[in-house]
């Protein structure tokens, strides 16, 4: 009886997703494009149905079905969506990566359907054991190409993607010796999609960050803060997967940490962005600040990060708490117990000047 509750209960929290996940994609298509109700309501319908047709098949082919179609649905929407307007910047040059082409809803919609049976057959078909993120990264790719198609800004493009393709070149080169969960890699390519939409508009020219600002009737563009803060929110479950397999992080401590390291690195990204700033100046280096005139920018964008990876261990906890509550807080005691009796500082020194001299 317990596993057929637990059953039902979670069918409930698939159902809801997959409805909030419409709600969205019907509200997006209200907001990019001049079409007819009854057409939004159809190609949401369409949506709804695949998505939850491919629910039932396993939740590794839900998420890539709608990973693929969403993703690419924006991307094409971003590069295609409408004329292209080069920004604002007369000394920026126009990029290369230049095709007049537009494209209806319909159009964007279909190909990004298409593009997720093609994804989902390729999943099916593939013998290679770590095909989900493989597929993932091949999506990605495909965004990025799209993103940078028609790009408002070319330099600030560049300069944004001079620590992205790092990045995915580390995630790359150690999935082999450290694996992650399907998870992590989902919230990490979650994460990359936010952050190299903002390059393709400069952070403080994101429609969606227009979209907060005047529905909100806030002061500025907020879209980096939105980035910022997700840093913590998605990326903190990944940094506890790391720390709980590779320094066996346990109970307070494998929360704790990936908070503690969010902010840290929310730090040094700070830091990199005054370098860069510091470096090439001008309007490239304010354009990638995106401080808008707010001198505590880089204050808030922390503070953001940090919130962020608060909710994500508070809710990964909570998770924990509901499905073995004995057991997690009898390693969340025991995770204050000092282990080791051995002090360190000059004792430390002295048994190694000790064992040195034997």
């Amino acid at each position: 009886m317990k596993k057929e509750a637990g059953q039902v209960k979670s069918n409930i929290l698939i159902i809801a997703f997959i409805c909030i996940l419409t709600g969205f994609l019907f509200f997006f298509l209200g907001v990019s494009y001049n079409i007819s109700i009854i057409e939004r309501l159809i190609i949401a319908g369409i949506s709804l149905a695949l998505f939850i047709y491919y629910a039932r098949k396993g939740l590794s082919q839900f998420f890539l079905f709608a990973i693929a179609g969403i993703i690419i649905f924006i991307g094409l929407s971003i590069a295609f969506g409408s004329p292209f307007n080069p920004g604002e910047f007369s000394d920026q040059k126009l990029t290369p990566f230049r095709i007049d082409i537009v494209l209806g809803a319909w159009s964007t919609f279909i190909i990004a359907l298409l593009f997720s049976f093609v994804i989902l057959y390729a999943y099916k078909k593939m013998r290679y054991y770590d095909k989900y993120p493989l597929l993932l990264f091949i999506v990605y790719l495909v965004f990025w190409v799209l993103i940078a198609i028609n790009a408002k800004y070319y330099d600030d493009w560049k300069a944004e993607n001079y620590l992205t393709i790092p990045f995915l070149v580390i995630i790359y080169l150690t999935h082999r010796w450290f694996r992650l969960s399907k998870l992590s890699y989902s919230l990490i390519f979650l994460f990359m999609i936010l952050h190299v939409t903002g390059s393709h508009y400069t952070y403080s020219a994101v429609p969606l960050g227009e979209w907060m600002q005047n529905f909100f009737n806030l002061g500025r563009n907020h879209y980096d803060r939105l980035v910022h803060f997700s840093f913590g929110l998605l990326l903190a479950y990944p940094m506890r997967e790391i720390f709980k397999r590779i320094a066996d992080a346990k109970g307070f401590w494998g929360f704790w940490i990936p908070i503690e390291l969010v902010l840290a690195l929310s730090c040094v990204f700070e830091l990199i962005e005054w370098g860069f700033l510091v470096a090439f100046g001008g309007d490239v280096g304010i354009e990638y600040l995106g401080m808008q005139g707010d001198i505590w920018d880089a204050q808030k964008d922390m503070l953001l990060a940090g919130i962020g990876s608060i909710i994500a261990m508070i809710a990964t906890s909570l998770l924990i708490i509901y499905y073995d509550r004995k057991a997690f807080f009898k390693e969340f005691w025991e995770s204050f117990r000092v282990k080791s009796d051995k002090l360190l500082g000059e004792v430390a020194l002295e048994r190694l000047i000790r064992k040195k001299e034997k």
